[in-house]
């Protein structure tokens, strides 16, 4: 107990130091250290790292608020959608078995790896010619509202806080700055959550003891992660991250394939 403990505290902090570095993007990693390192379940794990995605992200929305990096409209109009999209998710990721959601998961971190190089290798003075940072006109919204639902769907069927999709999204098609698209996506990802986390509670038994200890050492990451974030290009982080999670999806489809029906 007291190991699972540790493990617990250790695999948030892991989740928050990436969640404050790169804009959400640790919510990718949360799976994996919740189900191989704390040893849940791949279904209550689903439910727990939409609750740990969902608080770190509120903080995290809380610190960069305080500093005008949240554009409140823009993340409310996102998320209306995004929330139904991560019910809707949550529904279909309870027909699924858990070693296919785990392959199909392995699946989209690497895909989400190679985007992440390939967009992050963009000049920054390739973002939309919109500015909806400051001006979120109808068209901004139309454009939230569609990408918004995708990220949803993402988000209750892997528990993940999609800010993978959300920062690029923000800043290459709405045209936010780099630092808003990171403050507006934390109040998206804790929004989003909350469908998720509905559609997957009728079902799944929390841990809430376990699930504090995780949320906590998530919060103390996020804090070094924002810190960090400041000291590091965005470029270096970004690659780095990228390099991870394809690592990281790269060793789950092989135990997949090498240890199937193991979950």
């Amino acid at each position: 107990m007291i190991t699972q403990t540790i493990l617990a505290v250790f695999s948030g902090g892991i989740i928050g130091l990436l969640m404050g570095a790169t804009g959400g993007g640790g919510s990718l990693i949360a799976i994996p250290l919740l189900v191989y390192v704390v040893g849940i379940p791949v279904q209550h794990a689903t439910a727990m790292s939409l609750l740990v995605v969902g608080y770190s992200a509120a903080f995290g929305a809380w610190q960069q608020s305080r500093h005008g990096k949240v554009k409140k409209r823009a993340a409310v109009v996102f998320s209306s959608t995004g929330i139904v999209g991560a019910w809707l998710g949550a529904q279909g990721h309870k027909l699924v078995p858990p070693d296919i959601i785990l392959m199909l998961f392995g699946f989209l971190l690497l895909l989400i790896s190679l985007w992440t190089l390939q967009t992050r290798a963009l000049k920054t003075d390739q973002h939309s010619k919109l500015d909806c940072a400051q001006h979120f006109s109808g068209n901004c919204a139309i454009k939230a509202i569609i990408i918004g639902f995708g990220v949803g769907i993402l988000t209750g069927f892997f528990g993940i806080g999609g800010g993978f999709v959300i920062v690029p999204a923000l800043m290459f098609i709405l045209g936010f700055p780099i630092w808003t698209a990171v403050g507006t996506s934390f109040f998206i990802i804790a929004l989003t959550s909350i469908g998720g986390i509905v559609g997957h509670l009728d079902v799944n038994h929390i841990q809430i003891q376990l699930t504090g200890l995780v949320i906590l050492g998530s919060i103390l990451g996020m804090m070094l992660g924002t810190h960090v974030s400041k000291k590091m290009k965005e470029r270096t982080l970004s690659q780095a991250f990228a390099l991870l999670v394809g690592l990281i999806g790269v060793c789950i489809i092989i135990d997949t394939l090498a240890n199937p029906n193991k979950f």
